[in-house]
């Protein structure tokens, strides 16, 4: 008898144990699956963590990239006094705030469209502000904000197209 519920206490640790770790991978499988749709999946990765919901990781890739926006947008404030590119991308990064802040109240409503249309605009954005120090031919830590930023948003849009 003693044997048996021991086979049993084991019978039942070792199901218990692989239901535990399928539930585990399928959820890394699905956030992955996620992140492989985008242009660059390492930075999507950090961003949306264990969510594995594309209504969600959208969201919350969203929040992320509105606050490093802002953190741009001061850092832009600094020095775009006698920079044209910088002066640019200070406007830029301004107009990519309000679309951000839009396109988070269209996810929270499910208008999916106007959350894309929102997104294709900061997406806009800090292109115009990536090929305005193309053109100037300048790097800086602006620019490579900007880059960055440009990066993400492209992610941010790839995720949108997953939402339903």
């Amino acid at each position: 008898d003693i044997f048996q519920l021991r086979f049993a206490a084991v019978a039942v640790s070792v199901a218990v144990l692989t239901f535990l770790v399928s539930s585990q991978v399928t959820e890394a499988s699905r956030m992955m699956s996620l992140c492989s749709h985008t242009a660059y999946p390492s930075l999507c990765q950090p961003m949306i963590k264990r969510i594995t919901n594309p209504r969600r990781a959208t969201h919350k890739t969203i929040q992320a990239l509105e606050a490093k926006t802002k953190l741009a947008l001061a850092d832009a404030a600094r020095y775009k006094d006698g920079n044209q590119a910088i002066a640019t991308c200070y406007a830029v990064f301004s107009d990519a705030v309000y679309n951000l802040a839009n396109a988070r109240k269209s996810i929270r409503k499910r208008d999916v469209m106007a959350m894309n249309t929102f997104l294709t605009a900061a997406v806009s954005d800090y292109g115009v502000c990536v090929e305005g120090f193309i053109v100037a031919n300048q790097v800086n830590t602006v620019q490579n904000v900007a880059v960055d930023l440009r990066k993400i948003s492209s992610n941010c849009l790839t995720l949108s197209t997953l939402v339903r």
